[in-house]
């Protein structure tokens, strides 16, 4: 399982965060042509890395978002706690329940700056695989295989309209 590919798939299910993801696509795509800044006040940076701690879950990466608002906004430190709580409940609803564990590890405290027109906060979480079923209770129950000595073969014990291979 790919787990950004999983973690991206329940973001964009939501339209809240969808549209903030947009948004920094938009930033991006106006600091490519040279454009100042786009208009989307807000927006989030989600980014990956390997969970390296000897004592890290199997396949455990963690996710660090970035979330951004203008530095205008006289609201901002409750709209990037309420980002910030939304991604948490997505991450940790029924439905992301039955594909990923998230943890999560920290919040940033206090407003962070970058560029002349956002602040931010931060929040990290620790993304691990749902661990699937024991591969042993997972498999079919298979009958075991007739011994060739026993009479059920030679006695024609087939049900009817069974083709025998013999």
């Amino acid at each position: 399982m790919d787990l950004r590919l999983v973690v991206g798939g329940l973001l964009t299910r939501n339209g809240v965060l969808s549209t903030l993801l947009m948004n920094y696509a938009d930033r991006l795509e106006q600091g490519r042509f040279g454009r100042d800044t786009a208009t989307a006040p807000c927006f989030i940076v989600p980014t990956w890395s390997i969970d390296a701690r000897p004592s890290a879950p199997l396949r455990s990466q963690w996710l660090t978002v970035e979330a951004h608002t203008s530095r205008n906004d006289p609201s901002r430190h409750h709209n990037l706690d309420t980002i910030l709580r939304l991604l948490h409940g997505v991450l940790t609803d029924d439905h992301a329940g039955r594909l990923i564990t998230a943890r999560r590890l920290s919040t940033s405290a206090v407003l962070m700056t970058r560029g002349l027109d956002t602040d931010f906060r931060v929040g990290t979480w620790e993304i691990t695989p749902v661990p699937s079923c024991d591969l042993e209770s997972a498999q079919t129950r298979l009958l075991p295989w007739p011994d060739s000595t026993t009479s059920v073969i030679t006695a024609g014990a087939l049900a009817s309209g069974t083709v025998s291979l013999n």
